[in-house]
């Protein structure tokens, strides 16, 4: 299916929201945050995606993909494919709900972790920024200091996305490599060569398209 989407909401929520592929969802995850053997998640818990809202006529926020990691970092993976002008807020209003979902009435600030926000885009968001992966912290203004690391928010702009080398790929590069549909499969085979989860990455689309039920819902 030469036009698939990868982005489309079932076929991601089924490919890296699935406990029964969290070792995917573990590899995007470590490969986004550039984390080494030293600091790398080991484990996912996939929660409710879907936040109630705090009032009656509250908005009700819907996640794609919305998980507690293994040292208790809260992560939220968003995947917007038409462009939408307020990615911004959205994403801050998401990190906001699940950053402060974390304390019951009573508890202690500092049992508080680190909540990052995730946003994989088609279309080109950040105008001043060149770059296809761009984070953004808390900062002072002026020394530009870090006032704390508990909020940290990505965005992944596919089309800003170019592979230089195949052969020095990063895990970031191959997930997005993989995402962008701009590499066929016989680059995305030489690309798990370094990077194996996207071989059963490739392998589980391939099941997924093969399955009527599975393809007319994504359809």
């Amino acid at each position: 299916m030469e036009s698939f989407n990868r982005l489309n909401d079932l076929y991601f929520k089924k490919l890296l929201g699935d406990k029964k592929r969290k070792n995917l969802t573990l590899s995007f995850l470590n490969g986004i945050l550039n984390k080494d053997d030293e600091n790398y998640f080991t484990d996912i818990t996939f929660l409710d995606k879907d936040n109630e809202p705090l009032t009656l006529d509250g908005k009700l926020s819907k996640l794609d993909i919305r998980a507690d990691l293994n040292d208790g970092t809260q992560v939220d993976i968003e995947v917007q494919v038409c462009p939408f002008k307020f990615m911004a807020e959205r994403s801050l209003y998401y990190w906001s709900k699940m950053y402060s979902e974390q304390l019951e009435k009573g508890a202690e600030y500092k049992k508080l972790k680190k909540a990052i926000a995730i946003n994989l885009l088609a279309f080109d968001y950040l105008e001043d920024e060149q770059e296809w992966h761009n984070i953004y912290n808390l900062l002072n203004v002026k020394s530009h200091n870090k006032l704390t690391d508990h909020i940290e928010i990505h965005f992944l702009e596919l089309p800003k996305f170019t592979l230089k080398d195949m052969r020095k790929i990063r895990a970031s590069e191959a997930w997005l490599a993989y995402f962008s549909g701009k590499y066929s499969k016989e680059e995305l085979e030489e690309i798990a060569m370094t990077t194996p989860a996207i071989k059963e990455a490739v392998e589980f689309e391939d099941t997924f398209l093969q399955d009527k039920i599975e393809r007319r819902a994504y359809e």
